[in-house]
């Protein structure tokens, strides 16, 4: 599977949109060009470099896993595995982003966006043809189906389309927060500034997107379900509770209530990008 945007925005914020080898100020995007790459530090196949069995495929396309480098850089890091070992690759990736910022703005986003679009064509011009011989029978219990046969086949290809094509349902229920893209960013911004307000204390940041997780999912009773199902009705309550209950309790916002400055920006604020 193809890394997900959500992990290229949230590789993009943390990134300064600067390549992550210390040595190197080149930009990952300029004005509306993407020149970031996205560098594995464990292979996502066998014989690449750095290539770890024990990774299933959800891991090798996870954010741990990836680090964003300009196209000198990556061809040297994977050149040269050795020398860019995964420890050595880990440590600069946590430097390159010890001092980043979590925010995600709007421009960010739309930068994150094509740099993920230029990952999602180059993995779609690295599947490599190879010829067919005999005949292919593709079938379908429901719905349509797509083959797409790479080489020089020689056999004759069969596609039976069976029962009626089913709609397809969307990732979240309408009038769901996840259903909107502002209200489920603005969620994600406020949950992306408590990971950044509990780094003093804690630096494992996957543990800390799970334990916001958790928290949202105990608290509106959500079972087996995401903080995307929750109503949009229930969006300005879900909001309190992240900066009242949650942001507000951490070491960082503790500071900033001691200062008197505010802990985030507001929803029109972010949206405006400020």
């Amino acid at each position: 599977m193809p890394v997900s945007l959500t992990v290229v925005k949230r590789l993009f914020a943390k990134s300064g949109n600067q390549c992550a080898i210390p040595w190197c100020h080149a930009p990952l995007v300029v004005e509306d060009h993407s020149i970031a790459e996205i560098c594995h530090i464990r292979a996502r196949r066998k014989g690449g470099p750095r290539y770890d069995p024990a990774l299933t495929s959800d891991e090798k396309d996870d954010f741990k896993n990836l680090i964003l480098l300009c196209p000198t850089h990556h061809t040297e890091v994977d050149k040269s595995p050795a020398k860019y070992s995964v420890d050595i690759l880990s440590e600069i990736k946590e430097m390159h982003e010890r001092e980043s910022q979590n925010e995600v703005t709007p421009r960010m986003a739309e930068q994150a966006a094509l740099i993920h679009a230029k990952q999602l064509k180059k993995n779609s011009k690295s599947i490599k043809s190879s010829p067919v011989h005999g005949n292919a029978d593709a079938r379908a219990s429901s719905g349509g189906v797509a083959v797409a046969i790479g080489g020089h086949n020689q056999g004759k290809i069969n596609i039976h389309v069976g029962g009626k094509p089913k709609k397809e349902a969307g990732k979240y229920p309408a009038n769901s927060i996840g259903a909107d893209a502002n209200l489920a960013g603005y969620i994600d911004y406020l949950c992306e500034m408590y990971v950044k307000f509990m780094s003093p204390i804690e630096r494992d940041e996957d543990a800390l997107w799970a334990r916001i997780g958790k928290h949202i999912k105990t608290k509106f009773r959500l079972v087996k379900r995401s903080r995307g199902h929750i109503p949009a009705e229930k969006f300005t309550k879900l909001v309190e509770f992240i900066i009242d209950e949650k942001l507000t309790n951490t070491p960082v916002g503790q500071k900033h209530i001691r200062n008197g400055t505010r802990l985030c920006s507001t929803f029109q604020e972010w949206r405006e990008g400020k």
